[in-house]
């Protein structure tokens, strides 16, 4: 990874740490039956690593592209590391989203611990409960797709070459995968304006879904505090940490790479 964003490493372990320890404590607390539920606040607040990583990498992925322009020679290979390590960032928050995805999978799972006084979930508390944590995973989702366009888009066009026929096919495939015109003079316009809105769009989108996620997880955890859950709610609760889990190990693992042109 490029050192100038080691701050941005530091920071999504903080936050992936600080999510990690407060729902451990939170679901060592609860009874057995009561741990399901840990998805509807838990699964939010294990996504604030990925969306911090998303605002900051998409902050500085808006300075790398405003200094393209005023870059000498070697700029082109600078910049793809630069937009590669971008990405590595997002792929560490993914990673670290995955494993505590199987915390609270196995507290989830976990049923020593029994309560009396916990009332049994009704159907619409478990729709809500369920609901919440699906949100979340949509905005973290769609920020980062805004991020990876705009990492797709930039590599392409930064690693181009006039003179290799394969490397101008490759460029053209992915502009017009993005509905983007290939030639004419408005196709570096509408080319820099895609990647500067995808940018920005992550950036200001990554700060307002940190409010929204803790807007998702606070509410969860209330409606979940002190209720007890059946196997079918425990079954789609484990089915959902999976899910999320699975998809952002192809996100960590590179099988989901922009930075990686065909």
């Amino acid at each position: 990874m490029d050192t100038r964003f080691v701050p941005g490493l530091v920071l999504v372990g903080f936050v992936a740490a600080l999510a990690f320890v407060t729902l451990l404590a939170i679901g060592l607390s609860r009874p057995g039956a009561g741990r399901a539920g840990l998805v509807a606040g838990g699964l939010p607040l294990f996504l604030l690593a990925p969306v911090v990583a998303t605002a900051y990498a998409s902050r500085e992925f808006i300075g790398l592209f405003a200094g393209i322009s005023e870059s000498g020679l070697g700029a082109a290979s600078m910049l793809l590391d630069a937009c590669a390590s971008l990405w590595l960032l997002q792929r560490a928050a993914w990673g670290a989203f995955a494993v505590s995805c199987l915390l609270g999978l196995v507290l989830g799972l976990w049923r020593m611990g029994r309560s009396q006084d916990d009332v049994a979930c009704s159907l619409r508390r478990g729709l809500v409960l369920f609901l919440l944590p699906t949100l979340g995973l949509l905005v973290a989702s769609s920020l980062t797709h805004q991020l990876g366009k705009a990492l797709r888009v930039a590599t392409a066009v930064i690693s181009s070459d006039a003179n290799d026929p394969v490397a101008t096919s490759r460029v053209d495939a992915v502009l017009e995968a993005e509905g983007l015109q290939t030639k004419g003079a408005g196709s570096i316009a509408a080319t820099s304006g895609l990647i500067a809105r995808a940018a920005t769009v992550g950036f200001v989108g990554g700060f307002t879904a940190v409010l929204v996620l803790l807007g998702l997880a606070l509410p969860g955890l209330i409606l979940a505090w002190r209720v007890r859950f059946e196997a079918s709610f425990s079954a789609l609760a484990s089915a959902l940490w999976l899910l999320a889990a699975l998809g952002a190990s192809l996100v960590s693992l590179g099988v989901l790479d922009p930075v990686r042109l065909p």
